[in-house]
This record gives C-alpha cells, structure tokens and sequence, in this order.
C-alpha cells in the first residue's frame, strides 16, 4: 500500500491501574511503521486510581483518553472505545501487551486484501519468553467446553507459515468496522468480562466473516508463564474474575451450543472444570481462598439462573 491508500486504524486500549504497562504499550505502538497520521488512539480508563490520566496526557498528548468515572469491567470499555472510533478497522489490544512494529500493517495489509476476513489477529508470545508462543488463536470443544490455545504443537508447520482460522482471540484483534455494524458491539450485560470475544467472534462468523490468526503480525503479553501459576492462567487469583470465569463458561456455551444434548454435556463439563478450578485455587492461591470458591459457587448458582434466560432468548 501506498501511504495515500492506508486506511485510518483506531487502537482501543482499555485500562485499569496499570499506568507502567499502559505507558510501555503506547511506546511500542509509537514505534509502529504504520503512518502516524492514519493511527487513533483510544485510552478508555476504566475508573483507575493510579494517575493513569495525568501520565498519558503528559507522555503522549495526542492520545485520546476517555475515563469511566466507575468501574465498568472490559466489555463495555472496549464498546466505549469503539463508540468513540473513526477508523475502518479498530484494533482492541489489553494494555499488558507490546506490539511488533509491524503488526498492524500486517493486519490491514491482510484484512485489505480479504474483505471476508472480518476479525484477524496476531501471534501472542509470552513477553518473558519472547520467542514462546502464548497463543496463536484459539481452538474450543462445544462438547467438553476446553478451549485451547494454539501453537507450534497444534498447528502443522507449513500451515503455521499462512494464515488460518480461529475460533476468536483473548487479548489483541483488529475488527473490520462495518462487522460492528452488522452484528453490534460486544455483548457487555452477559459477558462484562471472561468470553466476550467468543461471542463476539461467533456472531461475526455467523454474519459471514472469516475469523484468521495472521502469523506475521506479533505481540508480546505479560503474563506469567504456565508452569508459574495455574491459578494466573485462569484468572482464579480475585473473586471477580473467577465469578465471571466460571459463571461466563456456562452462558457462552448455553449461548452457542448446537443442540440439547450438546448444551447439556457442556453444561456438566463447565461444572467439572468449576471443580477443577476449586482445586487449583486451593493449591495454588495463598489469599482469600474462602472469598474466591465463594465467588465461583456464586457463579455456578448466577449462571444456572442466567441460563434459562439464554435459552428462552
């Protein structure tokens, strides 16, 4: 592409007290050979306590910077962003990441090319481990409800080197605007946080578009390695998150199970894996062990309740 013929791109970064990683993320997108002038960034503070405002606005002035004045979790932080966005594709990355700078030209380049790809996203390496893959898309049972990361080790090599098709992303996509207007915003009421971009992801393939991992384009996320702490892996170390782990388990896969019978297997695998989860928290997690399994059997009770109105929806 030309510089005339690149498209604008808004980047929706959500973010919640995590000033430093936001800072660090901005700086890698800076460096970024996509054109200045066709790049928007959205800061969405979602109701931080850090300063995060005054840092952004005094390190990158030209930031957009939008704040939650409460806490309203990462769905409808990424909705606000997208609301306030201009640009033919928005790229949502957490602010825990650090982009490749060429990442977002791979991303349009592709997208550009493929007007049928709607959502496309890069390969996600650990940020201390730079060269191990974290995920390079995802792969789901509707049966069991395990969902997978893909890597090196389930992905044939020569396959690895195009691109290809995932179920959706966890942490760093870029969507085609027009597929927002077709199939509306993420669903911030049923998944504020935990599975909205599975949804989002299947109501976009529903509509006809393609959803593909793109393995030129790269970022890095900090999160600790696997073999570090399952409980991180999970999102088992707060209340919050494990309720809405658990309990967004049950609703996503009540919301997209093909039949009976695979709503119903699914529905006993969520419950094995809440018990598994128990388990890890018990292991693994040093505080607030009661506060978190209360959380999760709160979510099991909240995601039985929600169901029925899934199904009847």
């Amino acid at each position: 592409m030309g510089k005339e013929k690149y498209p604008l791109v808004s980047v929706v970064i959500p973010t919640h007290n995590r000033k430093e990683e936001l800072l660090r993320l901005l700086r890698s997108i800076s460096e970024s050979e996509y054109p200045e002038d066709k790049l928007e960034i959205i800061v969405v503070d979602d109701a931080s306590t850090d300063g995060t405002n005054k840092c952004v606005k005094k390190s990158f002035p030209k930031v957009i910077i939008i704040r939650n004045e409460e806490e309203k979790l990462l769905a409808e932080s990424r909705n606000i962003g997208v609301r306030a966005s201009r640009g033919k594709y928005i790229f949502i990355i957490d602010d825990d990441n650090v982009v490749d700078k060429d990442t977002i030209k791979e991303l349009v380049g592709f997208m550009e090319k493929n007007p049928n790809v709607g959502v496309a996203g890069p390969v996600m390496y650990f940020l201390s481990d730079p060269k191990r893959i974290w995920c390079a898309g995802v792969k789901r049972s509707y049966w069991t409800t395990i969902t997978k990361f893909i890597d090196f080790h389930t992905v044939d090599n020569n396959e690895f080197k195009e691109p290809f098709e995932s179920e959706d992303f966890p942490n760093a996509f870029m969507v085609r605007r027009e597929v927002f207007g077709k199939v509306g915003l993420f669903n911030s009421k049923l998944f504020p946080i935990h599975y909205d971009e599975g949804d989002f992801c299947q109501r976009a393939r529903k509509a006809g578009y393609k959803v593909m991992v793109i393995p030129t384009a790269k970022v890095w996320h900090d999160i600790p390695l696997p073999d570090q702490s399952k409980a991180s892996v999970f999102h088992l170390k707060s209340p919050l998150r494990a309720y809405y782990a658990v309990r967004n388990r049950i609703l996503f896969h009540t919301t997209w199970s093909k039949n009976t019978i695979q709503r119903f297997v699914a529905l006993l695998g969520s419950l094995i894996i809440a018990v598994y989860y128990a388990v890890v928290v018990l292991r693994d997690v040093a505080d607030n062990k009661r506060k978190i399994i209360k959380s999760m059997i709160k979510g099991v009770v909240d995601g039985f309740k929600l169901m029925k109105e899934v199904v009847n929806h």
